[in-house]
């Protein structure tokens, strides 16, 4: 029992050690318990994170969060722009998302995926003029192709 309880806890702390630990430029992933957490960072307090993720197996399903400068945006409007292509902007929900469990949701949702998958990078702007720019080499390989919107599982 002691062992098994050694290895569980030596198991933990690796696995926390691997996400905390910086990985500017580079897209990575992880899975546990039916979800899928994919993560780019661009400095302190910088990232882009997506969870993948049925809605059965986690409230709400599959979303997309920003975070610039350590804050994430509450009911907000983010600016996008991707390989200097023309700015977009995308809505956050009240849990500073962007939620793919109503039908405009999973089309925001899909779209941002696939403008992932598409391109090098993305400069995000928050209303405040908080800025940031993240790489997207290596984001399809790390989305693949099974994230799903949480409306599909309707």
């Amino acid at each position: 029992m002691r062992l098994i309880s050694i290895g569980l806890l030596a198991t933990i702390s690796l696995n926390c050690y691997a996400w905390s630990a910086t990985s500017d430029d580079k897209w990575r992933s992880g899975w546990g318990q039916g979800v899928s957490e994919l993560q780019v960072t661009q400095g302190s307090g910088n990232s882009i994170d997506v969870i993948c993720a049925s809605p059965l197996d986690f409230p709400g399903g599959s979303k997309i969060s920003f975070t610039v400068a350590g804050n994430s945006l509450k009911n907000g409007e983010i600016l996008t722009i991707f390989d200097n292509e023309k700015p977009e902007t995308f809505q956050t929900n009240e849990q500073s998302v962007i939620e793919s469990a109503s039908r405009v949701g999973a089309q925001n949702f899909r779209y941002l995926l696939d403008k992932f998958k598409k391109h090098s990078k993305v400069y995000v702007r928050y209303p405040d003029g908080k800025e940031a720019t993240f790489t997207l080499k290596g984001a399809s390989k790390a989305i693949g192709d099974d994230c799903e919107a949480a409306f599909d599982h309707r």
